[in-house]
């Protein structure tokens, strides 16, 4: 079994020992007072690594459950989707999917959307709300969040919607002190526990919106999901085990130096990234420098290299990395550093990459 310290995905994040044995712990019926204690203790935890102050809604589903629930929940008909890389695009056709219609705004690969370009576009057709990736995965960047919602909030009256999947518990994130009006993000990220839950910060707008939405559904109804966590209960039944590694995550970070300390982390991880990618030739990040990721770093590789040959070649050693998302999925590799890895086993990796690219 690879040990830990050597699995740098973007998702799913590598887990710690400690946090794994919690999966072992019994079944007990899920909507009893148990259950109530476990999303009780977790919540103050979750509350702060979204910065609000409202219960955190928790839903069984991956990460994507909770993009849908948010155009379910906040877009009557139109929104504005900002597409830099796989995970715009995937927001954009979930919003398609759901009968809504989608103006795309397109940045290229690598690139974010700025303050003033926003502007433009919001100068154009009326829309219910905005819907952007903090965060992008697929291409190592990071939008300039605060700042796009001040232009959002100049402009128009339109929700803020945001895929917050590697941002949130990477860096501070202020959900209120920003302004946004829906951020989301999955167990297997930043949180580094197995797949299997999803977690999300609402604010009283979203909320008013989605309780005149007819047509919201049920499972991601954002008032069910918000009226179960009001209540310390889950809405159906939970994915159970990774509850309780949520619970020993919990735990574990307040006993580790909390969110501070694990934030350092990831700036330490993403320093060494920058700094590593400064020294070769062969290999150069796809985000600029003041808009990368804290989360996870994308490299292009040169014509001669492909990425899955490097990636393939790496996993024979016993370390994980990802290729880049289609249309990238030759030319980019990509490496996240978040969770519980530290910059020991970010350097130890660095050592075997020199090796396999040279």
């Amino acid at each position: 079994m690879r040990p830990f310290g050597r699995g740098f995905l973007p998702g799913p994040t590598d887990v710690h020992p400690d946090v794994w044995q919690a999966m072992l712990e019994p079944m007990y019926f899920t909507f009893s007072s148990r259950m109530q204690e476990v999303i009780h203790e977790v919540q103050p935890l979750l509350r702060q690594i979204f910065g609000t102050n409202a219960p955190v809604m928790i839903s069984t589903s991956a990460a994507t459950g909770l993009m849908e629930a948010s155009i379910r929940n906040g877009v009557r008909e139109t929104v504005l989707v900002v597409v830099g890389g796989y995970f715009g695009e995937m927001y954009a056709r979930v919003a398609e999917g759901c009968g809504k219609e989608v103006i795309r705004v397109n940045v290229p690969p690598g690139a974010t959307l700025e303050p003033e370009q926003l502007a433009l576009f919001l100068d154009g057709p009326e829309v219910d709300a905005v819907a952007l990736v903090h965060s992008e995965s697929s291409t190592g960047a990071l939008a300039p969040l605060p700042d796009l919602v001040r232009v959002i909030r100049e402009r128009t009256d339109a929700l803020v919607l945001v895929d917050g999947v590697t941002s949130v518990g990477t860096m501070p994130i202020e959900a209120e002190g920003w302004d946004l009006d829906f951020i989301f993000t999955g167990s297997q990220k930043a949180l580094a526990l197995p797949p299997g839950i999803a977690v999300a910060a609402a604010s009283p707008r979203f909320m008013a919106r989605a309780e005149k939405t007819p047509d919201r559904g049920w499972y991601l109804s954002a008032t069910h999901l918000a009226g179960a966590a009001r209540k310390d209960l889950p809405l159906t039944t939970p994915a159970l085990p990774v509850y309780h590694t949520l619970l020993a995550q919990v735990r574990r970070i307040a006993a580790t130096g909390g969110l501070e300390a694990r934030y350092a982390r990831h700036d330490q991880m993403a320093a060494r990234m920058e700094e590593w990618a400064a020294t070769r030739q062969d290999v150069q990040l796809m985000a600029r420098a003041g808009r990368r990721s804290r989360a996870v770093s994308a490299l292009t590789l040169p014509p001669e290299r492909k990425a899955g040959e490097v990636v393939g070649e790496l996993e024979r050693r016993g370390w994980l990395i990802a290729t880049g998302m289609a249309p990238l999925s030759d030319s980019v590799i990509r490496i996240g550093h978040m969770g519980d890895l530290t910059l020991e086993h970010l350097n130890a990796l660095l050592v075997q990459l020199e090796e396999v690219l040279a």
